[in-house]
């Protein structure tokens, strides 16, 4: 194949030597850059722009493989990232997928699938907003995941006796807008619609309210001005409701955030 490019991000000095001895028994396959942190990841690939990142899942000095995959993405880069991880790959495997990963690989076990999935990864297209039961378990993996790294998790949520055709576009909106990493899910509840949305970062979040545009409390990230004007008719001409849900202030799991949000509309 032609020759592709790697960065190789992984903290252990161990398993970095043995799969760099991997890599360089595939012909066409070339290692420009080695990190064991968040910061010399990013900056390597910024630096070498390689065709691909192998990136381990828990980084030296507490940092995170999905922290850099979704900085990573944020920055415009296009290239493959994989994930490589000793954990459960079911706990974590769609978390990385939805914040741009190309593959998620145990890296004592799956080094061939990877190798086989070099030649020909992308960036995932982005999903269409979830139906509840894989919104939770979705939102189960992501606030493990927080917990884990010490970072936050808002959950906003909508809930109106709007037609479907109204939370389909709320959804769309957020969906074609979200951040990597970011959830959205729509679904039918009790005969209203509900709207989701869960943000591993706390500051974009929005406030809790009733009606009317989103004016300064937009969210970071987020195409404020078309979703701002939507607001208007969601939450006050159609009867939209939204509310805020926070871990670990509000609950620790997927299903407990969702229910706290849900009670408070």
């Amino acid at each position: 194949m032609p020759e592709l490019t790697v960065v190789l991000v992984e903290d252990s000095v161990t398993i970095r030597r043995q799969i760099l001895q991997r890599l360089r028994s595939v012909q066409g396959l070339r290692v420009v850059g080695e990190a064991p942190d968040e910061t010399l990841a990013l900056a390597l690939v910024t630096a070498t722009q390689p065709d691909a990142v192998l990136l381990d899942l828990s980084l030296a000095g507490g940092g995170s493989g999905l922290q850099v995959l979704k900085q990573l993405r944020r920055q415009g880069y296009a290239g493959q990232v994989h994930v490589l991880s000793h954990q459960t790959p079911e706990a974590y495997r769609a978390a990385c997928v939805a914040a741009g990963a190309n593959g998620f690989f145990d890296k004592a076990e799956e080094l061939d699938e990877l190798l086989r999935a070099l030649g020909g990864g992308a960036v995932p297209p982005p999903a269409l907003p979830l139906g509840r039961q894989e919104f939770v378990v979705r939102l189960d993996q992501t606030a493990l995941l927080a917990q884990r790294d010490g970072g936050d998790l808002t959950l906003q949520v909508w809930r109106g006796s709007g037609d479907a055709g109204a939370s389909a576009e709320l959804a769309r909106a957020l969906q074609q807008a979200a951040e990597p990493g970011d959830l959205v899910g729509a679904w039918e509840d009790a005969g209203e619609q509900v709207v989701a949305w869960a943000v591993p970062e706390a500051e974009s979040a929005l406030p809790d309210g009733a009606a009317g545009g989103l004016g300064a409390g937009a969210p970071v990230g987020l195409a404020a001005g078309t979703i701002a004007g939507l607001a208007d008719g969601w939450e006050a001409g159609s009867g939209w409701r939204r509310r805020t849900a926070r871990l670990p202030q509000d609950g620790f799991s997927g299903e407990a955030l969702l229910a706290r949000a849900l009670l408070r509309i």
